[in-house]
Order: structure tokens, then C-alpha cells, then sequence
């Protein structure tokens, strides 16, 4: 009796079957090197540089994929604060794109324009450095929420260069208020919280505690932050408002 020889068909198939195999562990193994080229390339912070700076906005310097909202929740917070909106985690609100801002109490009227973010190690943790207009212009977040949806809406600025924008921010007191504008929609807030943070030569722990304040939250809110003295940059000036009401 003659030996058994495979049809050629079921040699093909068996060849695509292990071509697709081999393919699928090239792109897996592809993928995991490149993270770790992309993590082994990647810039790293120098905070002693950012210490140096004598002007200007210091970076914000948030953990990557860290966000702790409670840290800033309305439970923990000072009084004056609103309860937070209902949270649907299927439901996502992205909100309108701000484009102006005016604070009638220190006489600002301003672009508001998006800014990102960029990936910078430090001690083999992976942190986001957000980037600030480097011309008279208020930065929004642009990951951060837009206006009237639930979340917390970000913008940042220069004190000192640039055309400081935010020269005056930290005069603002609770019960000012702030309009935001898209496109020419209007959307009121009432300064509800301010604080003046240690940030220049503080750990990196005590920075990144600062940076919660920019994380996401549930409730509606608008957070501005610029840095502070006007002659240095040695702390951050924190303004949270939320959306005005008023009275019937």
C-alpha cells in the first residue's frame, strides 16, 4: 500500500495558518518593544532646570493615568461647593470648545485656544508636562471638559511673559465671576475657591497633589491656574468656580 501524501490543499492551508500565527507574534512582540523604546526614549523631567526658571508658568506635572478625583470631590472640599451632577460612565459629554474668557473683576478679556500635553519620565514613572500659550492667550486643557458638561473644565496662563494674561488672577475672591465663551455662547461661573500652593522645589509628590486639582471630576466646574509671585513663579495660584445660578 502506498504512503499516505497530504493533498496540496491541506499543505496551503496548514502554511497560511502558521504564516498568520508568526505575523500575529511579530505585531505583538512589535508593539510591546516599541512601548518600551517609546518609555526608554522618553524625555526626562528635570525638576532642578524648572527650579531655576525665574518667570514664567511652571509646568503642571500630572501622573499619567493617576487621576484620583476624590482628592478634589466635593466631600473633601471647602464649603462652597456644588453637589455633584449624576455620573454615567457609558455616557460621555464632551461639552463646547472654549474660545474667550472674561473676569470682570481684574478687567481680563482674553483667546482663549486648546494646548496639549507632552510625556516626560521621572524615577521610572511616566508624568504628562502640560504646555502653556507662550503668547497673551489662556490655554484650555483640551482632554480637560468643555463647557456645560459635567467635568472640570482647565485653563492655564502666564503671570509674568509672554503678554501675562493671568498678571492679576491671584486678586480674584469668592463671589467673582468668570464668563467663558464658544463661539459666542456664554457660559457664567462664580468663584467659589482660591488657594496660593508651594510649588517651586517641592517633591514631586507635592507637585503632582497640586495636579490633582486639574484631574477629571463629576460635578460641573471651571478651574484656572497660573503661577504667583509677579517678580518669581515659587507657587500656584488656584481658582475653582462653578457654574452661576441665579437667584429665582
Amino acid at each position: 500500500m502506498d504512503a499516505y501524501t497530504p493533498e496540496p490543499q491541506k499543505k496551503e492551508s496548514n502554511a497560511l495558518f502558521i504564516g498568520i500565527v508568526v505575523l500575529g507574534m511579530l505585531v505583538i512582540v512589535f508593539a510591546l518593544g516599541k512601548g518600551v523604546f517609546d518609555v526608554a526614549t522618553m524625555p526626562p523631567i528635570d525638576l532642578a532646570a524648572d527650579d531655576a526658571q525665574q518667570a514664567g508658568f511652571l509646568p503642571v506635572y500630572s501622573a499619567a493615568g493617576a487621576a484620583n478625583p476624590s482628592l478634589v470631590s466635593v466631600d473633601a472640599a471647602p464649603d462652597g461647593f456644588p453637589t455633584p451632577l449624576p455620573h454615567e460612565a457609558e455616557e460621555v459629554i464632551v461639552g463646547k470648545v472654549p474660545d474667550r474668557i472674561v473676569i470682570p473683576a481684574i478687567s481680563l478679556d482674553a483667546t482663549v485656544i486648546p494646548i496639549g500635553s507632552i510625556d516626560l519620565s521621572y524615577e521610572d514613572e511616566v508624568f504628562q508636562q502640560w504646555l502653556a500659550p507662550d503668547y497673551r492667550a489662556v490655554g484650555w486643557h483640551e482632554t480637560s471638559a468643555g463647557l456645560g458638561a459635567p467635568g472640570n473644565t482647565v485653563l492655564n496662563g502666564h503671570h509674568n511673559i509672554h503678554g501675562e494674561v493671568f498678571r492679576d488672577l491671584y486678586r480674584l475672591q469668592k463671589g467673582d465671576t468668570i464668563q467663558v465663551y464658544s463661539q459666542g455662547e456664554q457660559f457664567e461661573y462664580v468663584v467659589v475657591y482660591t488657594a496660593v500652593l508651594p510649588e517651586r522645589n517641592q517633591p514631586m509628590d507635592v507637585r503632582t497633589a497640586n495636579a490633582e486639582w486639574i484631574q477629571p471630576t463629576e460635578d460641573e466646574r471651571l478651574t484656572v491656574i497660573t503661577c504667583w509671585p509677579y517678580e518669581s513663579n515659587t507657587h500656584r495660584v488656584l481658582i475653582v468656580a462653578v457654574p452661576f445660578t441665579a437667584s429665582p
